[in-house]
């Protein structure tokens, strides 16, 4: 069975983002059966467990998945990137095909969630948002309505998001 650090660099954005790049062309679904073999490793909850990320109301739930049972790593609500020693936030999201064939974001991308009442007390670099927003790496899937199981969807596109300069400014 192979150690996933012997796959990526958890240090590494570069060889984070490498790995990553072998989920394009992938459905969710063929993302679990390659790691049926690990998941005890690293899951929860073993029970049921496609069954219950397949539920188009569980919010990250793809996300989750990705983290666990693709970079073998537990989920967590830390306030820390995903990747804390390379500073690498993951977001996986979606997009979709409009009729014209355009393709766009499916829905809004959120980073983390902001406490008003504490972030006036922190200076922009210091703050736990721009610890996620800084480096992130995108995993699209393409959403499509005729599909019903959202294990069926299917990967696109994995890439290092870093905000440019002007934007940052």
């Amino acid at each position: 069975m192979m150690n996933y650090l012997e796959e990526y660099d958890e240090t590494d954005p570069i060889s984070i983002e490498t790995y990553a790049k072998r989920l394009i062309g992938k459905t969710f679904a063929d993302v679990c059966k390659q790691d049926d073999i690990t998941k005890a490793m690293v899951v929860r909850e073993a029970t049921n467990y496609e069954v219950k990320h397949e539920n188009k109301k569980r919010k990250g739930g793809l996300g989750e998945l990705i983290e666990e049972r693709f970079f073998h790593y537990q989920t967590n609500n830390d306030a820390c990137p995903d990747f804390d020693k390379a500073g690498v936030e993951l977001k996986v999201t979606p997009y979709k095909q409009n009729k014209n064939g355009t393709l766009v974001a499916k829905e809004r991308l959120i980073l983390t969630m902001i406490d008003y009442f504490s972030v006036v007390d922190e200076s922009f670099e210091d703050s736990h948002m721009w610890q996620k927003a800084r480096l992130i790496l995108l995993v699209y899937y393409l959403y499509q309505q005729e599909i019903k199981n959202r294990l069926d969807y299917r990967i696109g596109y994995v890439k290092l998001f870093a905000p440019p300069e002007q934007d940052i400014k």
